[in-house]
């Protein structure tokens, strides 16, 4: 029984007080006395503080009443007397009742405690018939009886001390009487009382072993459990960061420690197209990867979806790009997943101790800023924390908090730049771009706070916003139509197209005006349910465009799956037409192909005359670029449609007047 009570409470000692602190007993209850009783059989279990009194008491499974039983009150002084006298002795057994009763002092009581030291958790097994029939049932003996007062007295029983209610007490056997004489009954009785005392021994001395090693075994299970993750066996964030404690603690001179995030590219996607069960098939695959490479040198932790951390040991920087490398070369393997072999990638961020950071969680900080950085470059990157990484950090965090504001107060404003026909030049269409002037900062580029909008999640609220604005702003440019650009984020938004269509009720905008312009990486990354949605804004007549086509991994066989309207070519190749050839035959190419599918062609950069002769000849059928308008503001770009509409009705005026002179 003292083993039991020592694992139940050995490493809970700062939970119970604690729970007696928090005067949570329910809880204190299902963690200790409950247990006790059901899964032990120990009917009584108290916990009292150094005066005696008791704080917590479980009676047959049940909370008690608190008060101190009379009967069991000069054990529990005999007890803390002992405690006293020897503190590091640990567990206690009383005298004459070894197996009956047990104690255990707690830890020292946390700073601030009102509770009385030394607190002392005390367990009582309570010695019934049923005790006596499983003990001597077990050994194949026949059990004996329980007797009291002067049956306890006579000489064929064997005397106990009653800590119960304190009269006598005894057990004994119903045997035929033997007239041999007094030598012989007293011989009887002296060695039946022995054997009866060594069976009664041993039966709980097993029996308490069973249950602490049952108990050993359960608590070793639940400390796995509680430090690994369930699904990749790695080490959990608890454990991982316990252990880069302990690991920076120890580090030895002419040794750094190097802390690695790793993030898989489009695990998404991934998990999108394989179902949720083949995503955790290739997690598991990844983990082990992960920990074939790191070795016996370091850890390798899972803080949960596609996320692993490592750490690992190392004394030349070539033995940490020994690593990354090595890393890279597993996760560039396949993994077979189903039927499907899945190709994967990893952005990579590190940080170093003492290089860089000393404790643990600047070295989580940086390596996460690295690992911002490394995605931010594209798939597959891997990037050691530099400096200034920190500083623009800091710098992201002040745009994203101003862009709060500047959306807040209207700040940002919209610019037009005309996308005219190639043939005739006549505007068509306009792109609507956005600006922040900032009060203090001046103009901020889409560049310098676009991408910050995307790390930030701040991009769903920015697409909305130029969205709402394009709408109503348009009004002011009849007869055209609006191009609007969409981040690719939100192409995985589940509710952007009722987004764009609650916009256009709202702003009473023709949907057959306005067209939506989607960059390559939404196409490769979109999701069945992208594509749907894709599909019901066409139904709806908005138009679908396809910007910067060229920069990126989309081919016109990804194209022909999704509605796409338009293509508008990117300005890198228009303007190398006429310095480089394989420009020209690129650009061509594209324009011949997408007119075979029915798509409309703009090449977006248009900046000179002989670039427009060569999109007239190849049979493009729009152009946008500073050859034709800069991003205008809106009154500009009406003035500058006005007086289109206005030469074209002079021109009409001047063909019905020479038709009627003929």
């Amino acid at each position: 029984m003292g083993r039991v009570l020592a694992g139940m409470v050995a490493g809970r000692e700062a939970e119970i007080v604690q729970a007696l602190a928090e005067d949570r007993k329910g809880t204190l209850h299902e963690r200790l006395g409950k247990t006790l009783q059901e899964q032990f059989g120990f009917e009584m279990t108290y916990v009292l503080d150094a005066d005696g009194r008791v704080l917590y008491a479980s009676e047959l499974g049940r909370i008690g009443a608190g008060e101190a039983p009379h009967w069991l009150a000069p054990v529990f002084s005999r007890q803390m007397q002992r405690w006293r006298a020897a503190p590091g002795a640990g567990l206690a057994v009383s005298d004459g009742e070894a197996g009956l009763l047990a104690a255990r002092p707690l830890a020292a009581t946390p700073a601030g405690s009102v509770l009385r030291q030394p607190l002392m958790v005390v367990t009582v097994d309570v010695v019934d018939q049923a005790f006596l029939s499983e003990v001597f049932g077990s050994l194949d003996l026949p059990p004996p009886h329980l007797v009291r007062d002067e049956a306890a007295r006579s000489p064929d029983a064997v005397a106990m001390a009653n800590l119960l209610d304190g009269p006598r007490a005894g057990f004994a056997w119903s045997a035929p009487q033997r007239d041999d004489g007094p030598l012989n009954e007293l011989a009887t009785v002296m060695a039946g009382a022995a054997v009866v005392l060594c069976f009664v021994f041993l039966g709980m001395t097993v029996r308490a072993r069973r249950t602490a090693a049952a108990l050993a075994v359960s608590e070793a299970r639940m400390r796995e459990l509680a430090q690994r993750d369930g699904l990749t066996g790695l080490a959990n964030r608890g454990y991982f960061i316990a252990e880069l404690k302990d690991a920076l603690a120890r580090r030895e001179d002419g040794t750094s420690i190097a802390l690695l995030f790793i993030d898989l590219d489009g695990f998404k996607e991934i998990n999108d197209s394989v179902g949720h069960a083949g995503g955790d098939e290739l997690l598991a695959v990844v983990a082990r990867r992960l920990r074939g490479c790191v070795g016996e040198r370091g850890l390798v932790a899972r803080f949960g979806g596609d996320e692993f951390v490592l750490f690992t040991r190392f004394r030349e920087d070539a033995e940490l790009g020994s690593l990354v490398a090595a890393l890279f070369g597993v996760l560039d393997i396949p993994v077979h997943v189903g039927a499907t072999d899945l190709s994967i990638s990893a952005s990579m961020g590190a940080a170093r101790a003492p290089q860089d950071a000393r404790t643990s969680d600047e070295l989580l900080s940086l390596a996460d800023v690295a690992l911002y950085r490394a995605k931010a470059e594209g798939r597959g990157a891997y990037r050691l924390f530099e400096p200034r990484f920190e500083r623009e950090r800091l710098e992201r965090r002040r745009t994203e908090a101003e862009l709060v504001a500047a959306l807040d107060k209207g700040e940002l404003k919209l610019v037009f730049q005309p996308q005219v026909d190639v043939e005739s030049e006549r505007i068509v269409g306009f792109e609507a771009l956005v600006r922040w002037d900032h009060p203090t900062r001046g103009r901020i580029l889409p560049g310098a706070f676009i991408p910050v909008a995307e790390g930030s999640r701040l991009i769903n609220r920015l697409d909305a916003y130029v969205l709402r604005q394009a709408c109503e702003q348009a009004k002011e440019l009849p007869g055209v139509t609006i191009s609007v650009n969409m981040s690719p984020l939100n192409m995985r938004h589940a509710g952007m197209v009722d987004n764009i269509i609650a916009t256009l009720r709202q702003t009473d905008f023709d949907p057959r005006r306005l067209e939506i312009e989607i960059t390559e990486s939404a196409i490769l990354d979109a999701s069945s349910e992208g594509q749907d949605a894709l599909a019901r804004l066409r139904g709806l007549g908005v138009r679908l465009a396809l910007d910067d086509f060229g920069t990126g991994h989309a081919s016109l066989v990804h194209v022909r799956r999704f509605p796409i309207t338009k293509i508008k070519i990117d300005k890198s190749f228009i303007l190398n037409l006429g310095v480089q050839r394989d420009a020209a035959a690129i650009v061509e190419y594209v324009v011949r192909l997408g007119r075979s599918l029915g798509i409309t062609l703009t090449a977006e950069g248009v900046e000179t005359r002989e670039q427009l002769r060569f999109l007239r000849a190849f049979g493009a059928h729009q152009a946008q670029g500073y050859l034709f308008s800069p991003p205008l503001p809106l009154a500009a770009a009406a003035a500058l449609l006005k007086r289109q509409a206005e030469a074209e009705s002079q021109r009409a005026l001047r063909g019905a007047g020479e038709h009627l002179a003929k």
